[in-house]
């Protein structure tokens, strides 16, 4: 048996009636009904890890999406009729690919269908001598209309590969490369040779995320320690196309640029701070009024962009990853670090579904690695018992690939933030599936104290989820298995 694996890679993408998102799960796209949550279909053919999801955008009925993978290739599938249009072989993993031309607003012209160019993060090509670089990743543009081979200019090379981020328009193409953003002004008329603008924004901490204002020139990057920075008018001057008007073309220096490091190209830099660590998700709405900002506290902020006043959407329980829009602009989906993704509504800041996948390892994984068990199996039913952040234990069906529902093992209140003071370190499920144990310990503070608690839990035949039965508080002996022995 085979299953779970993971739903939050790399961000999702909706179909153009909303009623389907597009998910890269492992080498392939699995594809979700956002009535139910259920997967209805997946698209099949890459042999490596899928890096990104792109819907081409077009009326309701059109169904049509690009795709790339670590396999080197970028894919063009009808995802109606789960078939593989077309395949451009690069030969080197792709990490993020992002294709402005269609966000952008096509432009009357002779009638002349233009090409279509992707932007890709991909592994650096080895030297003259066939020895790998320094840099790792670069950035590259790719004609995928007509493909013969790669475009020759480099926008960029990077130690590390990092996501590129595409503002809403398509006329800005960004990257976070440690304490500094790089933004590029993608040609009107792009073509193999087309040289893109290029600024770069600085900062005193590691940058951590970006994203674009949908309408204006405005950028906003979050940082390591929780900060965000609001960029406005970034480009003023290197990004000025005939005739364009500036707004403070006489400003020069910092003092006529508040907050603006180095003499950046913005016009003003401002900084909020909520977060107590990284910032991991940031996203404009789709009218730019608000600014929604996520991390590791599982709480999901929106800013209002004027103001900087904020609201909550708290107990999310699991540190945020992605913010995506749907077509329809009253529901969005979050990737949540524990490979859920919850379909919610926004006006009623209320999580309506969610997609649940397997749970990953525990971060307490390495505290208690000696007292830590393997995930428990009921090879009968397809049912696989994992340990979860949240003190409980998760009922994953191999037969249907997905999440069945979870029990909570230990009475707690959790907060990602939280330092780690209990865990569940065992679960065991009998050979016939109808008892589970689960051993959680309490860990000492300071060498002092520590407490185990050994639970049994019976399987209800109706409702067939279980409940818990006997309660041991400090088994005599040290717990190192259970259900060795056919109970």
């Amino acid at each position: 048996m085979r299953g779970g694996q993971s739903y939050v890679s790399c961000p999702p993408s909706f179909s153009n009636d909303g009623n389907r998102l597009l998910v890269g799960c492992g080498t392939s796209v699995a594809i979700f009904s956002t009535a139910t949550a259920l997967q209805v279909s997946s698209l099949e053919g890459h042999t490596s890890t899928v890096t990104s999801v792109v819907v081409v955008p077009g009326s309701k009925i059109l169904n049509y999406c690009w795709t790339s993978s670590l396999d080197g290739t970028i894919r063009y599938w009808d995802f109606s009729l789960f078939e593989c249009i077309k395949k451009i072989d690069l030969n080197l993993p792709i990490f993020s690919m992002v294709i402005p031309s269609l966000l952008s607003t096509p432009e009357e012209s002779s009638g002349k269908k233009k090409n279509v160019y992707a932007y890709v993060c991909m592994q650096t090509e080895n030297g003259k001598d066939n020895k790998p670089k320094l840099c790792t990743a670069q950035i590259r543009k790719c004609n995928l209309t007509n493909y013969n081979k790669l475009s020759k200019v480099t926008l960029k090379e990077t130690k590390w590969p990092q996501r590129l981020t595409i503002s809403p328009c398509g006329n800005f193409l960004g990257i976070k490369d440690k304490r500094k953003l790089h933004i590029w002004k993608i040609p009107k008329v792009d073509s193999d040779s087309a040289v893109s603008k290029k600024i770069t924004l600085h900062h005193t901490k590691t940058f951590s995320v970006l994203t674009f204002h949908p309408t204006e020139r405005i950028v906003a990057a979050g940082d390591v320690t929780g900060r965000i920075l609001i960029f406005r008018g970034f480009g003023a001057q290197n990004f000025q196309e005939n005739g364009e008007l500036l707004n403070r073309t006489s400003m020069t220096g910092e003092e006529c640029k508040p907050g603006v490091r180095q003499n950046d190209d913005a016009e003003s830099c401002s900084t909020w701070h909520w977060h107590s660590s990284g910032v991991n998700l940031l996203s404009f709405s789709s009218d730019g009024v608000y600014l929604y900002s996520g991390g590791k506290e599982g709480v999901l902020v929106f800013w209002q962009l004027d103001t900087g006043k904020k609201k909550f959407l708290p107990r999310i329980g699991s540190p945020l990853r992605y913010f995506i829009d749907s077509p329809d602009p009253s529901v969005s989906s979050i990737s949540c670090a524990d490979n859920q993704i919850h379909i919610f509504k926004i006006s009623s800041m209320e999580i309506m579904r969610s997609i649940s996948g397997i749970k990953p390892p525990l971060s307490s994984q390495d505290i208690c690695e000696s007292i830590s068990s393997q995930a428990a199996f009921d090879c009968t039913s397809g049912l696989v018992a994992v340990q979860t952040e949240n003190y409980g234990i998760q009922f994953y069906s191999l037969f249907a690939n997905r999440g069945l529902y979870e029990i909570q093992v230990c009475e707690r209140n959790y907060q990602p933030v939280d330092d780690v003071t209990v865990v569940v370190t065992m679960v065991e499920l009998s050979v016939d599936g109808s008892m589970m144990g689960t051993v959680e310990v309490k860990l000492p503070e300071e060498g002092i104290g520590g407490l185990i608690c050994l639970k049994l839990w019976d399987l209800d035949s109706d409702t067939k989820r279980f409940s818990m039965s006997t309660l041991i508080y400090e088994p005599h002996r040290y717990v190192h298995g259970l259900f060795e022995q056919e109970l």
